[in-house]
């Protein structure tokens, strides 16, 4: 910012020009003479085609300071009526490595949540995880191929020794490419999916292991980042147990079809695919 723009800058003169009739630099006139400013601003300056300069007084800035520095806990922040709030953070997928949009919206929702701490309310910090899903029997399936001794548990948990997360990203890639490609490997991913969703115990210890190894590089890159301890991983397996009902409800309310072996809903405005069926 220049310093000959001031400390904030306002063009809404030039939009309410447009909206009254009248150009820009008479609208900032009347919002000068409108606006109650004197008690932190000095007086606004107009610029230009209608722009509004606004410097804060030092005197008012030296106040609103030494009140916030009596309060070093709170910083003189007023307590708002308190409720319960969810913060989103990064929700990244398990067996894939975080990028930047991952680091932006963990180190936003950090800011937030302890900001809404301030103004005192209660900050439910979560991480929906993406931990559930086809991704998992393709990767099931094809460490199944090509590093069995992977596969290997302990304490209900596959061990994945010699893997990272980068070795789990190359083998997400590969899987990928096979279940596009190849019939076979993909019937017997969706085999794996299922077997997953159902309790299978291997299926479950290899998933497992896969989170497990996420979550651990995951907090490496919390830590570094100062993130708060509370945040919560709420992944999509939490829901696994209440799809049942979810599909019975939905089925009993007559939304429900048949497409491409999946029974799924498909929103208003959406095309069901030529083999879908009701039910």
């Amino acid at each position: 910012t220049k310093a000959a723009f001031g400390d904030y800058q306002c063009n809404a003169a030039m939009s309410l020009g447009k909206r009254v009739g009248k150009p820009p630099r008479d609208v900032a006139v009347r919002l000068v003479a409108a606006a109650q400013l004197a008690d932190v601003c000095e007086a606004p300056e107009i610029a230009g085609p209608g722009f509004l300069n606004l410097r804060v007084r030092e005197d008012a800035l030296a106040s609103r300071l030494a009140v916030a520095l009596a309060d070093p806990v709170r910083l003189a922040l007023p307590l708002k009526r308190a409720q319960r709030i969810v913060v989103d953070y990064s929700s990244p997928n398990i067996a894939k490595e975080m990028h930047v949009g991952h680091l932006r919206s963990t180190v936003i929702g950090d800011a937030l949540a302890r900001l809404l701490e301030l103004q005192g309310h209660l900050v439910v910090r979560l991480n929906h995880v993406g931990d559930w899903g086809t991704q998992f029997g393709m990767l099931i399936t094809y460490l199944r191929e090509v590093a069995p001794a992977a596969l290997e548990t302990t304490g209900g948990a596959a061990r994945l020794d010699g893997l990272g997360i980068s070795d789990l990203v190359s083998f997400y890639k590969q899987a990928k490419k096979r279940f596009d490609e190849d019939e076979v490997f993909q019937s017997a991913s969706r085999a794996a999916v299922v077997a997953l969703q159902a309790g299978d115990p291997a299926c479950l210890a290899a998933w497992r292991g896969l989170c497990e190894k996420s979550r651990a590089e995951f907090g490496l890159i919390y830590q570094t980042l100062g993130v708060d301890e509370r945040l919560t991983e709420r992944g999509e397996s939490f829901y696994n147990g209440g799809l049942e009902e979810v599909v019975r409800r939905l089925d009993e309310a007559g939304v429900l079809v048949t497409s491409e072996g999946a029974r799924v809903v498909f929103p208003e405005g959406a095309q069901p695919g030529a083999d879908a069926q009701a039910g």
